[in-house]
């Protein structure tokens, strides 16, 4: 299976462009951390256009051997091309969302390759959100079937390609820690399964992928990062900087501030010790002095 990953382009805001830099790159990252049981069979190759013109979708994931099963449950649906449009947290999903993606699809289908080299029947549509979108799938239910087919899987039959909606929030937490993880709304419990997932990767290339996301997530649910790093026995040193790149400055001023401290403090003792000195003597003198008085 062959991967190539693009953000889109085009009429954006300048809202969905800011999304798009700041949640595309993590996401692709994702979508190969769910996909790793068949690492072996995938071949990631970015920025896809999809026509002449600067028009690109979010995924293309091409299915390397028409044989080789896909583990994951969300690639279990694919055929050997597979188009995947991902929206971040602040995006919203709608029926002209949906009709864009299948337009992509029915253009990868006619401006690749020789006439009919892919078929239409070796084509899926993937749509990605964390929020489940409502009145799409109200109005895609008016026309299609709609079909929960697992938690958080919608698939819509009736199309011209076989779709799912892919809703993150309602995924198993199990089975989907990657997936689930592109949030704003993070608790402790999660971060640690991340942090878990992360720890439990073994190649320096998932890793690689796997910082590009926790980074992300870390930087947008920074508040929960923190407790988990200020609780000090939960995660390795390592992984403390690579999640708050800042934490070895912020140590290292307070460690610093703590020495200030620390020779202010000695400074004010041998003020002290000085002062008691002082006083020692002035009494030792006033003792002479009233010697002196009585011996008069």
């Amino acid at each position: 299976m062959c991967t190539r990953m693009c953000c889109s382009a085009g009429k954006d805001t300048n809202l969905e462009i800011e999304n798009r830099t700041l949640w595309h790159p993590a996401f692709c990252s994702t979508m190969e951390l769910e996909l790793i049981q068949n690492k072996d069979g995938l071949i990631y190759d970015s920025e896809y256009n999809l026509s002449r013109e600067p028009l690109r979708i979010d995924l293309l994931i091409i299915r390397k051997k028409p044989e080789e099963t896909i583990v994951n449950e969300i690639g279990a649906f694919f055929l050997g091309y597979n188009i995947i449009e991902y929206k971040s947290p602040d995006d919203s999903m709608n029926i002209d969302t949906f009709y864009k993606v299948l337009s992509y699809a029915c253009l990868y289908k006619a401006d690749t390759g020789a006439v009919d080299e892919i078929l239409e029947t070796d084509i899926t549509v993937s749509l990605i959100r964390e929020r489940k979108p409502v009145k799409l799938l109200a109005q895609l239910e008016e026309k299609y079937e709609v079909r929960r087919e697992g938690e958080g899987i919608y698939r819509v039959y009736g199309m011209l390609f076989p779709m799912q909606i892919i809703v993150t929030k309602q995924l198993d937490r199990g089975q989907h820690v990657w997936l689930k993880s592109l949030t704003r709304s993070m608790d402790i419990a999660q971060a640690e399964e991340l942090l878990d997932s992360y720890d439990s990767l073994e190649s320096e290339e998932a890793r690689a992928k796997a910082g590009v996301v926790v980074n992300l997530v870390s930087d947008v649910n920074s508040a929960v990062f923190e407790q988990i790093v200020s609780g000090g026995d939960r995660m390795s040193e390592a992984l403390k900087r690579m999640v708050l790149p800042e934490l070895g400055e912020l140590k290292e001023l307070i460690a610093n501030k703590d020495a200030e401290i620390a020779d202010k403090d000695a400074e004010i003792a041998d003020k002290d010790a000085e002062i008691a000195h002082k006083d020692a003597e002035i009494a030792a003198l006033r003792q002479m002095l009233a010697e002196a008085g009585r011996q008069v």
